[in-house]
C-alpha cells in the first residue's frame, strides 16, 4: 500500500510536502531559495532524462511562483507537483519520488540518504577549497 499524496483538501500531506521540500533543497545548490536555469535543467535531466523545453520553461516562469528574474521558488516547485498530481497524473508524481530516492511509504531509502551525505561533504570541502583560491 502506498502512502497518500493528497489531503481532504487537496494539498500535499506533510510528508509529502517535506519529500518534495527535501527534493528542491537537492538542486537548489546556490541555496537561495530558488532553481535558477543550472539548477532547473539539472533537475529536468535527473527527473525527466532532458531537459524543460523552451515552451515548459515559459509556462514554469508564468504560471508558477517565481522570482523576478523568472527562478523558480520552493513554492512553485511544490505549485508544479501539486498541478500535476490534482490533474489526475498522480503517479507520474510517484515516478518522479521513486526516482529521487523515495519508497512507497515516502520515506528516503537509506541508500539514497548516506549518498546524500557524501555528496554534501564533497559539497562542504570543495566550498572550503575554493575559499582559498
Amino acid at each position: 500500500m502506498v502512502a497518500e499524496l493528497l489531503q481532504d483538501d487537496m494539498d500535499f500531506t506533510p510528508k509529502c510536502h517535506a519529500a518534495l521540500n527535501e527534493i528542491f533543497a537537492r538542486y537548489d545548490l546556490d541555496k537561495d531559495g530558488a532553481l535558477n536555469s543550472d539548477e532547473l535543467t539539472a533537475f529536468a535531466l535527473f527527473t525527466n532524462g532532458e531537459p524543460f523545453s523552451e515552451a515548459d520553461l515559459k509556462d514554469i516562469r508564468e504560471n508558477l511562483e517565481c522570482t523576478e528574474n523568472g527562478d523558480l521558488l520552493r513554492e512553485g516547485f511544490v505549485q508544479l507537483y501539486n498541478l500535476q498530481t490534482n490533474a489526475g497524473d498522480e503517479e507520474e508524481t510517484w515516478k518522479d519520488l521513486r526516482k529521487h530516492g523515495y519508497d512507497d511509504n515516502l520515506d528516503l531509502c537509506e541508500q539514497i540518504a548516506f549518498w546524500e551525505n557524501v555528496q554534501q561533504e564533497r559539497t562542504d570541502k570543495q566550498s572550503i577549497v575554493d575559499s582559498f583560491k
